[in-house]
């Protein structure tokens, strides 16, 4: 016998979480600090039932028809389930109730004022009130029959009592001490044997003791030489054969109460955090539910043994089988001669089968009962657990079995379904601008639960039938057409643009149409359908390549792009972090495909670079744990993504609807909190996404780096930097900046990438004339001569005649030191360096006007022209289309 751990999921904010099994299994219910109530079917439903009771919850009970829970008004009130309407306040206290009990017609709430009241019946007033405690009360139980009630609280007691008369039975000290309620770890949580109530069991350190109840001595304890921890608390199974115990760092142990030793458990993850409450399936299924302190529900279910091959179980069931058996010579029996190492064979059966009842077998009987025990057991062949495979669904929908749901939101409209008690539906299309068509309201009598909405037309269709009906929105006479598909297929997803209507079949065929009905053509989807979304002319399918691995599922999309009577398809895998599903599929309002997945990572596919980039992660934007942001679209112009946010839930509801919230795209950097990061941010989405006035934000978000590196002492960097954007305007920018914070040398190696630069933005001219035509543009980068070629033959320059290169270069801060001038045709003259001012490519020209003598250096300016103020007013420097060069006015 083992117990396995399911997943965990997140129920609830930080702090103290408690939860319950209904008296028939149905829900889990869990309360938290977050003041939200949720109705779990399951620990793998995705879209829990919840209801706001306060600002927080601290406990439940459930009495069968009404609902108990202590809230932040300091009372105990009641609701009914599962409808949640108020139905009165049973106590009242000083502070808030922080345990509740509720058996046999007796109801028992604990509160931080120290105070424990019991009432009889579902009626307020005569209540017991049992004083004694001097903490606040961390956990109580009751047995009713023997009107027996144990609590724990903050001064360290556990006291028993009789709450019929109000009398203390028992006092045990030695339990933890705490303040306050909200800063306990350790909760002792007493309680009875369900049956008798002849034990009491509580968690006390790294065990767990069991008292008599007859004598209120100690009748064994428990322990767990797995677990690492001190328990925090404990819960009796209902049929009172196991309990179940929670440790501070997450671990569950059960034991066995008949034979007082642990039962396996699997280990708990690494997040999982210190156990604040527990609670048995009272179905008969033999499963545990917990939550820790950080909000998380998860589930420990019983496993068979035998599918695990455990062996101790196997030698334990033989020891009680053969305990009770004494293999010694029998002097009525005449033995077999025994080698007296080991037990015989034939002794064994004797003493086992002689207090079994005689039966009589034919000799087939006894035959097939040889040789099935002659038979080797064979070993079950081990089950892998794949991941779930994704079902077809509608981007920015919510789930079809809703009442009342949205079947479509996007940044046209919005189309919102309802079902009337009576069976009758509706649906309402509302749109965020009025110009494009008046609101619609529509009968649904053909059940469609499928929609899609665009500024052309409106597509509905359901997924169990074959029928498709489109409104064509700007269209004048009839605007609705319908269709029914062939041989009985079935859509299993829509989508309609502002020029094209298409449809996902369970035939896995895409069907395109016009929006006026015209059929286009017809294509075959590699694989099960997952989503289809849409973009004037271009449509993209997600569609499972194969299947699932054990972490995650493989998908791909295809692209489709319609130019008249054309059509252009490829192909692209679609990335997802392991363990997580999509949930959302589109186009921003570029035209660049899309896609988020459940945990909130938005990425954005961008055709030139044929990749993927994540642009958003929306938990990032959450303050807690427990909300989700439910996509409604993304834009790349303003750099946002609308979003409405769903607290506690996946999905928003439909009243009152939530407002759009506009989150700020942000790359997950690294250390994007820094100034560094954060201008890196910028110039990475500004150059990958088709941004308004994305030149300018690239050219001011590089400068400023570029301004960042030097200040940081990061030449290299920032060198580096203007290399990779290859733009002579922020070159100009960059060699007047550091020339200004005179930081001559990185000017210097600034000025030299002038030719390599102007040839990478011919070459990206090359690219994007020849890019349609398929021709690649070749980038020729001039040569660089060295110091060591300098002593050598000269190489031949690129595109330069040049004779020397200088090693320093004077500037000046003239308001005209960045005046466009085209390239003057000069002769080569062949000068020394003295009679000539060379430009940084080594290419000596004249330079001295007619009438003036040419200015000898001396050493010193000739190794720092800023060493002293020289006469160079009246120089400028010209920036041609090919050089950077010194010349005098």
């Amino acid at each position: 016998m083992s117990f396995s751990r399911s997943a965990l999921r997140y129920a609830h904010t930080n702090g103290y979480t408690g939860l319950l099994y209904t008296p028939r299994g149905e829900f889990i219910i869990t309360c938290g600090t977050d003041g939200d109530i949720r109705h779990w079917t399951c620990i793998s439903d995705d879209d829990p039932r919840s209801s706001c009771l306060g600002e927080f919850v601290i406990c439940l009970a459930h009495t069968g028809t009404r609902l108990l829970a202590s809230t932040d008004r300091n009372t105990v009130h009641a609701y009914t389930f599962p409808d949640m309407d108020s139905d009165g306040i049973l106590m009242r206290f000083t502070a808030p109730a922080t345990c509740l009990k509720v058996q046999g017609g007796f109801t028992a709430a604990g509160s931080e004022d120290t105070t424990i009241k019991v009432l009889k019946g579902d009626v307020a007033g005569n209540e017991t009130v049992l004083e004694g405690h001097t903490g606040p009360l961390l956990a109580l139980d009751m047995f009713a029959e023997r009107k027996l009630l144990a609590s724990v609280a903050g001064d360290g007691n556990l006291k028993v009592w009789n709450f019929e008369e109000g009398k203390e039975l028992k006092t045990i000290s030695g339990l933890p001490k705490v303040n306050s309620f909200e800063s306990a770890s350790h909760y002792g949580t007493p309680t009875f044997d369900p049956h008798s109530g002849e034990l009491l069991a509580y968690a006390v350190d790294n065990q767990i003791v069991v008292l008599n109840t007859a004598n209120w001595e100690v009748a064994f304890t428990l322990r767990d030489d797995a677990v690492s921890s001190n328990y925090s608390c404990c819960q009796f199974s209902a049929n009172g054969e196991k309990l179940a115990a929670g440790t501070t760092k997450g671990e569950i142990s059960i034991f066995d109460v008949k034979k007082r030793r642990p039962v396996s458990v699997e280990m708990p993850p690494n997040d999982c955090n210190s156990i604040t409450c527990l609670a048995w399936n009272r179905s008969g299924e033999e499963e545990v539910a917990f939550c820790d302190a950080t909000g998380q529900l998860g589930t420990v279910f019983f496993t068979d043994a035998a599918a695990t091959g455990g062996e101790e179980g196997l030698e334990d069931d033989q020891a009680e089988l053969l305990g009770d058996y004494e293999f010694e010579g029998d002097e009525d029996v005449e033995a077999p001669v025994d080698d007296g190492d080991g037990v015989s064979l034939e002794q064994l059966k004797r003493k086992v089968m002689k207090f079994a009842d005689p039966v009589d077998h034919d000799d087939a009987s006894n035959q097939s009962m040889a040789s099935s025990s002659r038979t080797a057991p064979v070993a079950a062949a081990p089950q892998i657990k794949l991941f779930k495979q994704q079902a077809p669904f509608q981007p920015s929908s919510t789930p079809s079995d809703l009442e009342h749901r949205y079947m479509a939101w996007n940044d046209v409209g919005i189309v919102t379904a309802h079902v009337e008690p009576s069976g009758d539906g509706a649906i309402d299309v509302e749109f965020h601008d009025a110009s494009i068509h008046h609101a619609l309201h529509i009968s649904n009598y053909n059940h469609h639960n499928l929609a899609s909405l665009s500024s052309g037309a409106l597509a509905l269709a359901s997924n169990e039938s074959s029928k498709l009906v489109v409104i064509a929105l700007a269209a004048a006479g009839n605007k609705e057409w319908s269709l029914s598909l062939p041989d009985c297929e079935s859509v299993d997803a829509l989508v309609a643009t502002s020029h094209l209507v298409a449809v996902a079949t369970s035939a896995h065929f895409l069907r395109i149409f016009s929006v006026m009905g015209t059929q286009r053509e017809v294509l075959t989807i590699p694989g099960p359908v997952v989503a289809l979304a849409g973009h004037e002319h271009s449509l993209m399918v997600a569609y499972h390549s194969s299947a699932p691995s054990q972490t995650q599922q493989h998908l791909s999309a295809m692209l489709v792009n319609i130019n008249g009577l054309s059509l252009r398809q490829e192909y692209l895998p679609v990335p997802l972090t392991p363990g997580r599903q999509l949930s959302w599929l589109g186009y921003s309002d570029t035209g660049s495909p899309s896609i988020a997945d459940n945990m909130g990572l938005l990425q954005l596919y961008r055709r030139s670079s044929n990749a993927w980039f994540p642009i958003c992660d929306t938990m990032k934007h959450s303050t807690s744990v427990s909300h989700n942001f439910f996509v409604v679209a993304v834009s790349e112009r303003r750099q946002i993504v609308q979003a409405a946010l769903c607290r506690g839930t996946s999905y928003p509801m439909t009243n009152p609807r939530p407002m759009l919230q506009e989150l700020r795209m942000q790359i997950p950097l690294c250390d994007i909190e820094v100034e560094k990061s954060e201008l890196e941010d910028a110039l990475l989405r500004s150059s990958l996404m088709q941004v308004d006035g994305a030149e300018k934000m690239q050219k001011e978000t590089a400068i400023k780096l570029f301004a960042l590196a030097c200040s940081s002492e990061c030449e290299t960097r920032a060198r580096e930097l203007i290399e990779s954007i290859a733009c002579t305007e922020l070159l100009q920018l960059a060699v007047k900046y550091a020339t200004k914070r005179g930081r001559i040398h990185l000017s210097d190696r600034l000025c030299e990438l002038l030719p390599q630069l102007e040839a990478v933005q011919e070459a990206r001219k090359q690219q994007t004339l020849l890019g349609a035509s398929g021709i690649a543009a070749t980038i020729v980068l001039p040569m660089t001569p060295t110091a060591g070629s300098q002593s050598g033959p000269k190489p031949k320059a690129i595109e330069l005649s040049s004779a020397k290169r200088g090693t320093l270069k004077r500037f000046t801060n003239s308001p005209n030191m960045f005046k466009a001038a085209s390239r003057p045709s000069t002769p080569e003259i062949t000068q020394s360096p003295l009679d000539t001012q060379e430009n940084i490519f080594g290419e000596s020209e004249p330079e001295i006007p007619l009438g003036k003598s040419a200015e000898q250096r001396t050493p010193l300016n000739s190794v720092n022209p800023f060493a002293m103020k020289r006469k160079l007013g009246d120089t400028g420097v010209i920036f041609g289309s090919e050089k950077l060069k010194l010349a005098k006015k």
